[in-house]
């Protein structure tokens, strides 16, 4: 009976962390290639993604929002429970499925097509590393004296954490050439 109570023990001191709840959502925008080489015309004609300046094939937003319970016990304040949630838009192009086209331009579109999601997911992972860290940074807070000092302090590490990843995105853009070096150039996917 003795060698059970080290594992009660055990599992009586961590706190569990749920995993977020994820949302996911698409917009496209269409476009209408009739040769391989206006794949890429299209979409840079056709995008809705234009930031700095810069049009984008592509776009992931993210969004983390958190809530928090506490405890109060008349001296302290002390969170007790935080849950997450991410909401996912992909921003992508498409060729309707009513657009006659050849096959073969249809199915090099297709692969660069993937290739670009893949890349966008890397973005999405952004925000629900976001999401894990702000459960984990919220449930070490601590103690405060009251619980308004306590809101105010969580409130405020979630932002941090948010930061952080938003600049992974940018990080990741650099390093990955905005998925360039990751293959996503539909020139690629274009038979010789």
């Amino acid at each position: 009976m003795n060698k059970y109570l080290p594992f009660v023990f055990l599992c009586s001191t961590l706190q569990l962390q749920a995993e977020p709840n994820v949302s996911i959502s698409y917009k496209f925008y269409d476009i209408y290639p009739k040769s391989f080489k206006e794949i890429e015309k299209e979409m840079n004609d056709r995008t809705p993604i234009l930031k700095n300046g810069v049009r984008y094939k592509g776009y992931t937003a993210w969004y983390v929002k958190w809530r928090f319970k506490w405890w109060n016990d008349g001296n302290s304040c002390k969170i007790t429970s935080v849950s997450t949630s991410l909401d996912v838009s992909y921003t992508m192009p498409r060729i309707p499925d009513n657009f006659t086209v050849n096959p073969s331009i249809r199915k090099a579109f297709n692969n660069y097509y993937q290739v670009l999601l893949k890349h966008e997911q890397g973005h999405k992972d952004s925000g629900l590393f976001a999401a894990r860290d702000i459960e984990k940074a919220l449930l070490g807070l601590g103690s405060f004296n009251n619980c308004k000092t306590l809101e105010t302090a969580a409130n405020n590490k979630g932002h941090q954490v948010i930061k952080k990843y938003n600049q992974r995105d940018i990080n990741y853009d650099k390093r990955t050439k905005h998925g360039r070096l990751q293959g996503v150039d539909i020139n690629r996917f274009i038979p010789d």
